[in-house]
Parts: structure tokens; C-alpha cells; sequence
């Protein structure tokens, strides 16, 4: 399968060098095609991996992954052809953080909104799943890398039942 992965940073480059090392071809788009961190990203990978703007990502995937900063998510979407959005599956694993300088950063859409949610509705076509954005890249890829403990039901749900 192809995917196009919208950020070069570094949750954008985890996701896609393991999708390249899954035997997935990947594009990582960029504002410019001269990104110098996705260059850097695509001679790592090799083969499986190339660089372009978003734009080029967006055509390129026939999955997408939004791995770009919350608040310029809608901006980037924006700057695809939109027909390149119609009924691919986007995942989405930004997080709409104002990260000027202040302590703790703050989230720029909440409480009575969404960004996955607008998102949505500024591209009906497009199949949005919001996902992963509460998890640290490295867990993303490989749930074995979280070594601490959990002490949600959720997580009890998710492992199944204790066998004796």
C-alpha cells in the first residue's frame, strides 16, 4: 500500500519509517519539497521512501496520515488538490497545541469543538479517523515500548480477561 504522511517532525517520520519497514512505500510531504529533515528521512529509508510537498503526499497515499501541528492541520488539508481527499482514509494524529512560550501548552480548539471533528467537516469526502494523538510516537509503532503501568478499565478491556 501507499501512504502519504502529511509532517516531518518527529511523529510523522516515526510513522512513516515504520511503515516503510513494514513494506509499505511511503511519501513524507512537506510545505517545500527541499524539506531538509524529509531528504534526510528518505536516504535512511531508501527505496521505500520519497519526499514531496503535501500536495504531492495527498496524491501520492492511498492512505493518509495527518502527523502536522494542530493548529496548521486545516491549512495544510487546504493546500491538496481536494479531489485527492475524496474517500481516502485520513488518520489523523494531530493535537491543536498553542506551543508559544508558556507553561503548560494549551490546546487552540476544545471544549465546544474538535479538531478532528472540524476537520470533518471542512472534508466531508474525506474518511477521517482520529487516533494515536494522545500517545507518545515510539508507543505509535510499537505498544511494547510503554514500560509503564496502566490502571484504566479500558486498558484491562483491551488486554482480556486474567487467565488463571
Amino acid at each position: 500500500m501507499r501512504y502519504g504522511v502529511l509532517g516531518t517532525g518527529i511523529v510523522g517520520q516515526t510513522l512513516a519509517t515504520r511503515l516503510a519497514e513494514l513494506g509499505h512505500e511511503v511519501m513524507m510531504g512537506s510545505r517545500k519539497a527541499d524539506n531538509k529533515e524529509a531528504e534526510a528521512w528518505r536516504q535512511r529509508i531508501g527505496l521505500r521512501g520519497r519526499v514531496g510537498t503535501f500536495r504531492d503526499a495527498a496524491a501520492f497515499g492511498d492512505r493518509l496520515f495527518n502527523c502536522t501541528q494542530g493548529a496548521v492541520s486545516s491549512a495544510v488539508l487546504q493546500s491538496v488538490d481536494p479531489k485527492d481527499l475524496v474517500e481516502k482514509v485520513l488518520i489523523d494524529v494531530a493535537n491543536p497545541l498553542d506551543l508559544s512560550p508558556r507553561t503548560p501548552p494549551t490546546l487552540t480548539i476544545c471544549n465546544t469543538d474538535a479538531l478532528g471533528e472540524r476537520l470533518q467537516r471542512e472534508r466531508p469526502r474525506t474518511k477521517m479517523v482520529k487516533t494515536l494523538n494522545t500517545c507518545n510516537c515510539r508507543v505509535m509503532v510499537d505498544p511494547r515500548a510503554w514500560a509503564g503501568t496502566t490502571t484504566s478499565s479500558s486498558a484491562e478491556t483491551m488486554r482480556g480477561p486474567k487467565r488463571a
